[in-house]
């Protein structure tokens, strides 16, 4: 996998830009979401995918022979508008070189199916000010990505610097 080049496994693996990726898994531990499957949404690539527990993560199997499923980890990261979020770390796979793409989740009172749906979300490094790159632990490689270098940073980003939009029920549904 190029290191410039950003992947969202749940859309499809669609290329976008300004995402947060890392060379190395940097939630330790999981934890899951809800008891059995899960459903992962995003409003601009329906339709959701199922998400199969394994291990401290979930699974979603590949659509296509070719590419390698799709492994989920998530942690609590903060609480907003009376919501919980999780931070998720999505590894991506090209062969013998992974990295680690950071997504955002959180429950909806909707299920898909009869399995729990969470929204997924991307946020994106793009509007960061450069200057404080080395308040968060962000290094760019290029203009495509931001690598993370330490989870606390990029967590502390998202509690801070996205606690409008972790809040706003449109952002989740523009397909930020």
């Amino acid at each position: 996998m190029k290191p410039h080049v950003c992947m969202i496994p749940l859309l499809a693996l669609s290329v976008l830009s300004g995402c947060f990726m890392s060379a190395e898994p940097r939630i330790k531990t999981g934890v899951m979401l809800a008891p059995g499957p899960v459903a992962f949404c995003t409003p601009d690539e329906p339709p959701c995918r199922i998400g199969y527990p394994s291990g401290d993560g979930y699974v979603i199997a590949s659509e296509q022979a070719d590419e390698e499923d799709v492994r989920l980890r998530f942690e609590a990261l903060t609480e907003a508008a009376g919501v919980p979020v999780y931070l998720g770390e999505a590894e991506l796979s090209d062969g013998d070189d992974p990295a680690w793409s950071y997504i955002v989740a959180r429950p909806t009172k909707a299920s898909v199916d009869g399995t729990p749906r969470f929204e997924i979300a991307m946020p994106s490094c793009s509007d960061l000010d450069k200057t404080r790159d080395d308040k968060f632990g962000i290094v760019r490689p290029d203009a495509y990505s931001c690598t993370v270098t330490d989870l606390a940073g990029l967590r502390e980003l998202l509690i801070t610097d996205y606690a409008e939009e972790l809040a706003d029920p449109a952002w989740w549904s523009d397909g930020n």
